[in-house]
């Protein structure tokens, strides 16, 4: 029988304390695992898991098999620090995760989210997910050998981070033809909600994005103080992780536009919080400025809102066109003027719904599992590094 290990050391801590993902590698991730229960082959994989979060996934994926990595020293620091000390990343850096996956005798191992810091070589076949680059472009290429090593296949989210890997790295012709786009996958379930306090009788627009630079929020919020006396709506970012520079320069500009009545900055909301935002924003708007794939106003579209999104990396693809587009992502004055327009002329019900329909279907879960399905399938268990 296959058997097929799946790195899932990179989901977060929080993540696994909370019960609740919040990360979009760890949703795609758990998309697809939930997709293979469907399809009825998770007996043919293994999640490989961080010591600390065994009972997550026993919990949260009781079909799948899975082999805890662990080592006392750390186990001990953990205990001692009263949880504090994590030491996720010496579970790689002490070999203990490459000793694991050769002892185990897998045919292969999927890396969900691969990039330098998550891969690790070893001799067993390797199908490496690359959702960007982004940290290519800040950081250079160092630990990211797997890109151009003939010994693993690759797969990307989308066209663009696949461009953007060929171009990044001049790979030859033969190797940039297999690398295979398999998009993300986008589906959850929005009847179980909670009403945010303060927003159950309000007009808001909404921008569900994490608070960092590349999110580029403070561009949207320029814009909306630009139309602030022009519409009764609110404006309502929200963000389940922060770069605390970002946070407290949005705060600074609320504060001195005197913006504070009519902008709420939500962190870490549940999913029925998270649900009840999506399914009730008159509008979405991401300004983002660096997508590998661009989730959430995927996310909006397919819940029937009217989405405004930037041209910028992977949006326009992602949302396959059919949103609405500022041209300049950086441009407030262009995206106050859209941002109003679509206010007092929203998308008809009808290009809505159809606009949710094409979208759900394109990324449906089952469909892309299968894929995923195929091409491990597919690789050899000789991998001679």
């Amino acid at each position: 029988m296959t058997n097929i290990a799946i790195d899932c050391t990179f989901f977060g801590h929080e993540e696994a304390e909370a019960k609740k993902l919040s990360l979009s590698t760890s949703i795609f991730t758990a998309d697809i695992l939930d997709a293979f229960v469907k399809l009825g082959i998770a007996e043919h994989f293994t999640l490989l898991v961080n010591y600390n979060q065994e009972a997550f996934f026993r919990e949260r994926l009781p079909q799948f098999k899975v082999k805890v990595l662990r080592s006392f020293p750390l186990t001990l620091a953990y205990r001692l620090s009263g949880g504090r000390f994590k030491g996720t990343k010496y579970l790689k850096k002490l070999g203990i995760f490459k000793r694991t996956v050769e002892k185990s005798g897998f045919d292969a191992i999927w890396f969900p989210y691969c990039v330098d810091y998550t891969f690790i070589k070893t001799k067993v076949a390797s199908l490496c997910t690359i959702h960007d680059i982004y940290r290519v472009h800040r950081n250079g290429k160092h630990g990211w050998d797997f890109v151009t090593s003939e010994n693993c296949t690759l797969t990307t989210v989308s066209d663009y981070t696949k461009n953007d890997i060929i171009k990044t790295f001049g790979l030859d012709a033969d190797r940039a033809e297999k690398i295979t786009k398999i998009p993300n996958s986008v589906v959850f379930d929005v009847s179980k909600q909670q009403e945010i306090a303060g927003l159950s009788d309000k007009k808001y627009i909404l921008d569900l994005n994490a608070y960092i630079e590349k999110k580029n929020p403070m561009t949207l919020l320029k814009a909306f103080n630009i139309i602030k006396e022009k519409t009764d709506a609110m404006l309502v970012f929200c963000g389940g992780y922060k770069d605390d520079s970002v946070f407290e320069e949005m705060q600074d500009f609320i504060a001195k536009a005197g913006l504070k009545a009519r902008v709420q900055l939500l962190f870490r909301v549940s999913d029925e919080e998270r649900n009840w935002l999506l399914t009730h924003a008159s509008l979405f708007v991401t300004p983002s400025l660096f997508e590998g794939f661009g989730r959430t106003p995927v996310e909006a579209a397919i819940c029937k809102i009217p989405v405004i999104s930037t041209k910028e990396t992977s949006l326009y693809e992602a949302t396959m066109g059919l949103c609405n587009y500022v041209e300049n992502a950086r441009n407030e004055q262009k995206l106050a003027s859209l941002v109003l327009e679509k206010l007092e002329n929203p998308d008809s019900e009808a290009k809505l719904s159809e606009t949710a329909g094409t979208l759900k279907a394109n990324y449906e879960p089952v469909n892309l599992a299968k894929k995923y399905w195929e091409l491990l399938k597919g690789i050899s268990k000789n991998c001679n590094f």
